[in-house]
Parts: C-alpha cells; structure tokens; sequence
C-alpha cells in the first residue's frame, strides 16, 4: 500500500525532472540542431535505452515506497528548503546554494549531473 509520504516524493521527483528538462543542452541550444537521419541501429538504441529509463523508475518508485516516513519528511523538508522561490521546482542555482548551505561545496558539472540523475524519478 503506498503512503502519500511515498507519493508526495514521487512530487518531489517531478520537480527535479523537470528542472533537468529545463538546463538540458539539447533544448537550450534546438534551434541549432541539424535534421539528420540517424538510421535503425540508433533508433533501436534510443528505444532501448527508453526501456531502461522505464525500468529505473520504477524501480525508484518500488524504493520510494519502502521509505521510513521519518526519511520521506527529511527528504521533503531539504527540498522545501532548497525550493527558495516556493515554485514546487528546484533550478541550478537553488540546488548549488542549497547543497553549500549544508556544507558541500559542489562544482558545476557535479550539480547538473545530481539533476540529470533526480530527472529518472
């Protein structure tokens, strides 16, 4: 049976997906893309590696689910700290300031690879 402790973190997840989404160089620079015929195999591989994606989250979901209400709260509580703007999502600059502010100092390239890796949620 899942708990709305459990769903409220599947919110939480969508938050950061779409704030992956949004910093993602392939939307930042579409208007310079090239239309070109990528062929089967590569097709083939998008639609595995679709598969995998699929496959991943669920299987954080089914880890979501078998979360302590205690670490759900702390979780929703970092992120309710981190969301300085109150807009239920977490940009690029709030997640350095808020990942400094407890005292980790993470380089640029570490903070879009945590939000590209919170985007399988």
């Amino acid at each position: 049976m899942q708990t709305s402790s459990a769903a409220d973190l599947r919110m939480t997840c969508k938050f950061f997906e779409g704030v992956w989404a949004r910093y993602h160089p392939w939307l930042q620079n579409a208007n310079k893309a090239p239309n070109v015929n990528l062929g089967e195999t590569v097709r083939a591989r998008l639609q595995q590696f679709s598969m995998m994606n699929k496959f991943k989250k669920k299987a954080l979901r089914v880890i979501a689910e078998h979360l302590s209400v205690e670490e759900i709260a702390d979780i929703k509580e970092m992120f309710e700290n981190m969301d300085i703007n109150k807009k239920g999502q977490i940009n690029f600059d709030e997640l350095k300031y808020g990942l400094r502010k407890l005292g980790h100092q993470v380089a640029d390239s570490d903070a879009k690879a945590l939000l590209e890796a919170v985007s399988y949620c």
